[in-house]
């Protein structure tokens, strides 16, 4: 870690950017640090909804300048082992020789090299606790003389990444060598991905954490490369900012509270039950409230806020008050600074399959989004949430984004799904058995449960995402999807834009939400799904994708940009939309026919 800067949006700090994450700028690979190397004033982002589902007391954005050394973020060199692709000689970085260059790029010592740049070892070792570092390329260059350079002197001064291109191909033909006189010791990489093929153990830790002793790991350490889509899972929460109400509220007092500096004072010091400390900042805010400090003690008392806990909230949790309002026959009448919204009157002509399938659109014309990062996992989302900060204390804040836009939200008959449903439950429960079992093994608080509502609304939500690229203007990194899938009447679906702008967007995506335009950008999204330029492997592929939680959906049909996608492009399948040639009748399917008939 240095005082070197490198740059990127203030936006991608909590995705696709979080803590944990690694990150590739340039030519060179970091990792982001925690929170607690965060620094200490930070502006906040204001949603008691998203603060009271996760549990903690504040949220707060990354700095948007980076003014000096102790403004930015941090982040370290991971992995540490570096190459140079000319010598080929391998170096380990410590964090004590970031100072050595002006940039902090690191170059070659060799003088023929010229100062090229050493480039990161592709490959990295981390294991089913999410723990990550690098791979000992020291010992496994000396893996068959025990880890050690029989010649005794420093095993990493001398080692070298070789490529041979007469001794296989594949990680055949790479090899790490000792150079030093007297070992020679060579090991190809060709067995490097076997289980339990790197010597030594896992540390335990993050490569980010730099505290002397660890918590001792027994798990076996996977070998992956830097890119794995599964060495990261960012566990994002959203909430947008609607007007609803929260039942935890004790009165108006709370909230002046709430907003006074000392606030988050009074808190920590009633949490660790220091009354005289408690006592004295509760009289100076009584005194700038115009009340006593008893009143103030009793409104945060009767609050229970030290005994708040963080927690991951269910996605159906919040979006359940959401709900109600998208769903309520004038979302216009709620009266709210950042959220405008109004139902579109659907006209006699519009099409009769799809008139009956969706029974509201609504346009939203100007929404508040915020988005805490709550954690991540590695190799798999089995729950395992690796915090974003690396102290041990109460978890108190989270790191935030806010964001403003507009969007389409389109509610479905859940009549119709239920009838879709019952009509072809046994295809259903058939096509969906191995997805459902891969869910059940893990104990993810990243999924939801694999429905067919779930997977075949999911699935509408990308390709129609996918077609309004084309028609409105947006790039397809710039749309995002909300599903409401939870409960047995839920069945919608929002296509959002939005961006850091106050202001929001221009209004294309909502002039697209209007029923003639929606309606042919849905015929076209369903006419192109019908077929992909993978099929038939992608229509008849028993699983695909990220832990083969996907069916007939690949990148040239269905997936999207994965900063538009809550799911990591995980729940798919284009089939439960335009049905299969084994008899499964798709949710669009009498769409597609009646385009047909047409033709």
């Amino acid at each position: 870690m240095s005082g070197n800067r490198r740059t990127f949006r203030t936006s991608q700090l909590i995705s696709p950017f979080g803590p944990g994450a690694i990150v590739d700028i340039g030519e060179e690979s970091l990792i982001m640090n925690g929170t607690d190397q965060w620094p200490s004033k930070l502006e906040r982002i204001e949603l008691k909804r998203l603060t009271e589902a996760t549990g903690v007391f504040h949220l707060k954005k990354a700095p948007p300048v980076f003014r000096d050394s102790h403004d930015g973020l941090w982040a370290s060199r991971f992995p540490a082992w570096l190459f140079c692709s000319r010598c080929r000689k391998l170096e380990y970085r410590k964090a004590s020789d970031e100072a050595v260059n002006a940039d902090g790029v690191p170059v070659c010592k060799n003088a023929a090299c010229k100062n090229r740049t050493l480039v990161p070892m592709r490959f990295v070792a981390a294991c089913n606790h999410g723990h990550l570092q690098d791979i000992p390329w020291d010992k496994w260059a000396h893996k068959k003389s025990g880890g050690t350079c029989t010649e005794g002197s420093d095993s990493r001064a001398q080692l070298y990444f070789e490529s041979k291109s007469g001794e296989g191909s594949g990680l055949d033909a790479l090899k790490v060598t000792c150079r030093n006189p007297g070992c020679g010791s060579s090991q190809s990489l060709g067995s490097i991905m076997a289980p339990g093929s790197l010597p030594g153990s896992c540390l335990g830790k993050q490569p980010y954490e730099y505290r002397e002793t660890f918590t001792p790991c027994n798990e076996t350490l996977r070998v992956l490369q830097r890119g794995a889509s599964n060495l990261y899972y960012g566990i994002i929460k959203s909430a947008l900012d609607i007007p609803v109400s929260s039942s935890s509220e004790t009165g108006p007092l709370i909230e002046k509270i709430k907003q006074n500096s000392e606030y988050e004072d009074l808190i920590e010091a009633e949490r660790r039950n220091k009354a005289k400390r408690a006592e004295v900042i509760a009289s100076e805010i009584a005194e700038t409230l115009g009340t006593d400090k008893e009143s103030v003690l009793k409104a945060i008392r009767g609050k229970n806020t030290e005994k708040r806990e963080f927690k991951i909230p269910r996605d159906e949790d919040i979006r359940k008050a959401e709900w109600q309002i998208l769903t309520s026959a004038d979302p216009a009448s709620f009266s709210w600074p950042l959220f405008k919204a109004r139902v579109q009157q659907q006209p006699s002509g519009s099409p009769s399959e799809l008139r009956k399938l969706i029974k509201q659109v609504v346009l939203i014309d100007k929404l508040r989004e915020v988005r805490a990062f709550c954690g991540f996992e590695r190799i798999k989302p089995d729950g395992n949430i690796i915090a974003a900060t690396t102290t041990r204390d109460e978890r108190k804040w989270l790191p935030a984004t806010e964001v403003f836009g507009e969007g389409i939200f389109i509610e479905f008959s859940s009549t119709q799904i239920r009838d879709w449903e019952d009509r072809n439950h046994g295809q259903l429960t058939a096509r969906l058995e191995n997805i459902k079992a891969k869910h059940a093994s893990l104990n993810s608080l990243y999924l939801p449960q694999p429905s067919a509502k779930f997977i075949a609304l999911h699935t509408f939500a990308h390709i129609l995402i996918r077609q309004l690229t084309f028609e409105s203007g947006y790039s397809a990194s710039s749309l995002r999807e909300r599903i409401y899938a939870f409960d047995e009447d839920q069945a919608g679906i929002m296509i959002y834009t939005a961006d850091g702008d106050s202001e929001g967007s221009l209004g294309g995506l909502v002039q697209q939400g209007e029923y003639h335009r929606l309606y042919a950008a849905i015929e076209s999204a369903v006419e192109t799904a019908q077929w992909c330029s993978n099929d038939p492997v992608c229509s008849e592929a028993e699983t695909q994708g990220v832990m083969e939680m996907n069916k007939a959906a690949c990148h040239s049909c269905s997936l999207i940009s994965e900063t538009g996608c809550e799911y990591n492009n995980l729940l798919l399948d284009r089939a439960l939309l335009t049905g299969n040639d084994e008899g499964l009748e798709g949710l669009l399917s009498p769409v597609a026919a009646t385009q047909e008939d047409v033709k």
